[in-house]
């Protein structure tokens, strides 16, 4: 008896790992190479439609609701201190605040991301500036299409700014840049 119950136990265990490796395996995860390669068009098109001021030339890779932080912070009721959130929840909303997020250090962050500066968490996406921006890998549940798509947005001024500084080749031409040279 004592063995019917080991053995049954030991099928449980079994099926469990079973299960939880055809979970795990359920979307293949990108190599930093592959990932490099999917985010590339996807930066393109942002810093495209950036430069001439439509939306509709990213949206399709922007995860709405839209996260934008901002540098202000403020204190909940149970004393925690928190920075000020909101949540663009559509491309027209986008656009129609386009220059109230889209900022010059807004616009200095994305002009100089490359994938290769960003850095890369195979399970998450790509951030860049501190977590100042992030690319999610997400798979849009109405189509089904797998792509990165932009979900946070920091108009946090002085940690993006520090990022920018670092990352920023002023002998490159940027396409997004709102003059010819950089300051």
């Amino acid at each position: 008896m004592k063995s019917s119950k080991y053995a049954l136990k030991l099928s449980y265990l079994a099926s469990f790992f079973i299960l939880l490796s055809g979970g795990v395996n359920a979307v293949e995860l990108y190599d930093r190479e592959q990932a490099n390669e999917k985010l590339t068009p996807i930066l393109s098109a942002l810093k495209n439609g950036i430069k001439k001021h439509d939306v509709s030339m990213f949206e399709e890779y922007v995860l709405f609701p839209l996260n934008i932080s901002y540098e202000e912070a403020y204190v909940t009721a149970d004393g925690k201190i928190k920075l000020k959130t909101e949540k663009i929840q559509q491309a027209s909303e986008l656009q129609k605040r386009f220059n109230d997020i889209f900022t010059p250090t807004v616009i200095n962050l994305i002009d100089c991301l490359t994938p290769e500066i960003m850095t890369y968490d195979r399970y998450r996406g790509f951030d860049a500036a501190y977590g100042g921006i992030w690319f999610y890998d997400v798979i849009f549940d109405d189509t089904g299409k797998r792509t990165f798509a932009l979900s946070s947005i920091s108009k946090n001024k002085s940690s993006t700014a520090k990022w920018v500084k670092e990352h920023y080749n002023k002998n490159m031409i940027h396409p997004t840049s709102i003059t010819d040279s950089v300051d």
